[in-house]
């Protein structure tokens, strides 16, 4: 479960794929299926890493990519770029639980990357319009109040396409600004400003929800 803190202090809540850890000692894990993946290019060992990891790419592409098509062959890219590059991944972390989080890692920026690579051939970035969010009404929320994953991508799927790949990538993926500027080919301070917005704005839809949800 990670709580990030973005909304002044309102908790949201985004539940990771569960990494399951109950497994015995002889069934197959993520460590086996990466190096045989990266040794021996391993057909079973790709079958168990797909079938595993295909949920979590799923949602950081549909973080990006709203056409359910285009998500789907963004995650297909994904599992063809990583297996291509898997020998290349490398971690000193011996602990089974340690190294996971870092292929989790890893994979999630191959999937970011390739998402902001779609949307920008695409030309399907756009600053959209900031007159918006004066039209949502301001209503105070507690701050214990949390959202589930489907309301938290329901809110970003209504931030402007830049806005809503900056927040991916700078509160989700963990990119810096100056990454983002290179990566999106922007001023370091454009970076920024639209990752304020989006925040702004988030905290205005968040409020608009929680207001509907009381008059229910």
């Amino acid at each position: 479960m990670l709580i990030i803190e973005v909304l002044n202090g309102i908790p949201v809540t985004l539940v990771n794929q569960s990494i399951g850890n109950s497994r015995s000692q002889h069934e197959p894990n993520l460590q086996w299926a990466v190096h045989a993946c990266a040794v021996k290019n391993d057909e079973l060992a790709k079958e168990f890493i797909y079938k595993k990891m295909y949920g979590y790419v799923t949602v950081v592409v549909s973080r990006y990519i709203k056409s359910t098509h285009d998500a789907e062959e963004l995650v297909n890219e994904t599992f063809i770029k990583a297996f291509k590059a898997i020998h290349k991944f490398s971690y000193s972390e011996k602990n089974e639980e340690k190294m996971e989080n870092f292929f989790y890692g890893w994979l999630g920026r191959i999937a970011a990357n390739l998402s902001i690579d779609h949307l920008r051939s695409k030309r399907q970035f756009h600053a959209g319009d900031d007159t918006v969010e004066d039209q949502l009404l301001m209503v105070p929320v507690s701050p214990s109040t949390e959202l589930e994953v489907a309301d938290i991508m329901s809110l970003l799927d209504k931030l402007p396409s830049i806005q809503r790949a900056i927040f991916n990538l700078y509160e989700l993926e963990g990119y810096s600004h100056e990454e983002i500027a290179k990566k999106l080919n922007i001023p370091e301070s454009t970076s920024r400003t639209y990752l304020t917005r989006g925040k702004q704005k988030l905290r205005k839809l968040y409020k608009q929800l929680m207001f509907d949800e009381k008059k229910k």
